[in-house]
């Protein structure tokens, strides 16, 4: 697992407003199961102690920041040469 400062998503998140860290906290288990699995899909966070409701809540909002968090993590890894570059 990423070490907290390292984390786009726990800038959502304060030590005194807490109110998104239930969506910070799926958004990092559905970065860690897309980079062991390649994906994720709601049952995967079911599978891994959420609750249905938790999922069907926040699923859409935890979804879109582990994508930042994703493509963040994809622009460190690949070196400039190997990005894809597109053009509006």
């Amino acid at each position: 697992m990423r070490t907290a400062s390292s984390r786009i998503v726990d800038q959502i998140t304060t030590a005194t407003d807490m109110k998104f860290e239930p969506v910070a906290r799926m958004a990092d288990a559905i970065v860690d199961i897309t980079l062991e699995n390649g994906d994720c899909a709601p049952p995967d966070l079911q599978a891994n102690g959420f609750s249905s409701s938790e999922v069907a809540a926040l699923w859409h909002f935890a979804h879109s920041l582990a994508a930042i968090e994703l493509r963040h993590l994809e622009s460190k890894v690949l070196p400039f040469s190997q990005k894809e570059v597109r053009y509006a």
